[in-house]
């Protein structure tokens, strides 16, 4: 199985879990209102996108009013680049283990996973030696791609593929390695908790529905749907909770500390994050306000 899906996968669903995906039945390609913040501090401005991390060959182009910040800055600053070798280095070595998954998960959700596996034609053999965050991320991007999703239309790989033609300084916000241990302090029982939801979600049949919602809120400009939506993806179990703090509150100090840096810096920067930050508890926009960073969403 290639690990250049499996990175993308993990990299997309740990920063905005489902928060931030394209569903194939959706109908609009533009967005009606962009999730689009000028930033604010003294005299000096950065620009601030909400992304998806995946995406479909009919959602472009974005509106003009993204696209011409896009264009004017001279530097494009995404959570992780992930187009980099020692990107996929770090989650690999992070995601090594020896340990079973029929020890870490219950008999049931075993059984439920390994006929999943086969329904996918999706070798079993290719998850030995890996830990059960990166399993769990990896059925995530399976089911997704199954349903249509496009990783490699993904909002941040775009931004990337363009910035570099354009000869624009990439800038990580936080790094794949700093990303991918985010994702990795996945305790055993939490991990095993993310299972059981995926599997109960596939199960019943409600990946597709979540997507719909999920893309419509986006498209719509609706932040607290969205956010909603999100939290529900996680669950109110403790452990839940747990993933929720770890994948969103506790990166969000230091993620807002690298974009308020930008402002000292002589260059205009466009920076790209997944909108599943932006919204919802202890969000970046809070993280930034507390640095004195003023937030106005561009109409």
């Amino acid at each position: 199985m290639n690990f250049r899906l499996f990175s993308r996968a993990s990299l997309a669903v740990g920063c905005s879990l489902l928060a931030a995906l394209i569903s194939s039945g959706a109908a609009h390609a533009q967005l009606s209102k962009p999730f689009l913040w000028e930033l604010s501090k003294g005299d000096r401005k950065v620009t601030l996108f909400g992304s998806l991390h995946v995406g479909k060959n009919d959602f472009y182009p974005l509106p003009e009013a993204v696209l011409s910040r896009f264009d004017s800055a001279k530097v494009l600053a995404v959570e992780a680049d992930i187009t980099l070798p020692e990107t996929q280095q770090a989650c690999t070595k992070l995601a090594a283990t020896d340990e079973k998954l029929d020890k870490v998960l219950s008999a049931e959700d075993f059984a439920a996973l390994q006929g999943y596996l086969r329904a996918s034609n999706l070798p079993p053999a290719a998850f030995e030696g890996k830990k059960l965050w990166l399993v769990n991320l990896v059925m995530v991007g399976a089911e997704l791609t199954q349903l249509g999703v496009d990783f490699g239309r993904g909002l941040d790989l775009m931004f990337l593929r363009d910035a570099k033609l354009a000869k624009k300084r990439i800038a990580e916000v936080e790094g794949g390695a700093r990303q991918c241990a985010a994702l990795a302090g996945a305790s055993t029982t939490e991990a095993a908790a993310a299972m059981s939801r995926f599997l109960a979600t596939v199960r019943e049949n409600k990946m597709e529905k979540r997507l719909d919602e999920m893309v419509n809120a986006y498209r719509a400009g609706d932040g607290p749907k969205l956010s909603r939506v999100v939290q529900e993806e996680f669950g109110t179990s403790a452990e839940g909770l747990a993933a929720r703090k770890r994948v969103f509150d506790d990166r969000h100090p230091a993620m807002a500390e690298a974009i308020d840096s930008y402002f000292k810096q002589p260059d205009s920067h466009f920076v790209v994050i997944g909108v599943g930050h932006m919204f919802g508890d202890n969000n970046l926009l809070e993280a930034l306000a507390k640095r004195g960073v003023q937030a106005r969403r561009v109409e």
